[in-house]
């Protein structure tokens, strides 16, 4: 081979790397645009609460400040979307890896009347390790409800002496400036809500 065609070659094959380069960083600024494509950042959602953590312990929207945060309302008689999302919740931080560390998953009680601090500390236990649950008055989860916006109410079919709950079923996704990033319905995959909290981290 000629010294003039290695050249040309050592040329052709620096123009395809190039080339291979900017692909590959078009495809991930595409990828990364998707992610964001459905996201929707809000500032005037959420808000200051006084809640009871499943230890027992007094918290507020300051515990966590400048955290990441994966939050479900929900209630622990719940039969099964409830323990589905929490479940939905710990693989997602599972799949993360390292960077699940930095969100911080909380669950917050719409049924106050049942969900007492006992009862949200055994049912935490069988989710996440870091999962949070947090409960309160009724007068208390009222107020966190009407700042998250959470529908919730109670149903009581007619001789039953149980009751059940009928609320909306969301997982919030919060940046540490206390703003909604994204809202996670039940039919958004795992693989789904992973490529867009990893598009934040």
């Amino acid at each position: 081979m000629t010294k003039k065609r290695i050249i040309r070659l050592f040329i052709t094959v620096l123009i395809g790397v190039a080339l291979a380069g900017a692909i590959a960083a078009y495809q991930i600024k595409d990828e990364t645009a998707a992610a964001h494509k459905n996201s929707v950042v809000a500032k005037n959602f959420g808000g200051d609460f006084t809640l009871k953590n499943h230890l027992g312990e007094t918290v507020t929207q300051a515990n966590f400040d400048n955290q990441y945060r994966l939050i479900y309302f929900g209630f622990t008689y719940c039969p099964a979307i409830c323990p589905t999302e929490l479940q939905r919740i710990s693989s997602v931080l599972k799949e993360l890896g390292d960077k699940g560390n930095t969100i911080q998953p909380i669950f917050i009680t719409v049924d106050p009347e049942r969900d007492n601090v006992a009862t949200m500390k055994d049912y935490v236990g069988l989710f996440h390790p870091r999962l949070i649950g947090l409960t309160g008055t009724t007068e208390q989860t009222d107020i966190v409800k009407k700042a998250y916006k959470i529908y919730a109410a109670k149903v009581q079919e007619e001789g039953m002496n149980d009751y059940t709950m009928d609320h909306s079923s969301f997982i919030y996704f919060m940046g540490p400036d206390n703003s909604l990033i994204r809202i996670f319905k039940t039919d958004d995959t795992i693989e789904q809500m992973i490529d867009v909290i990893k598009s934040y981290l």
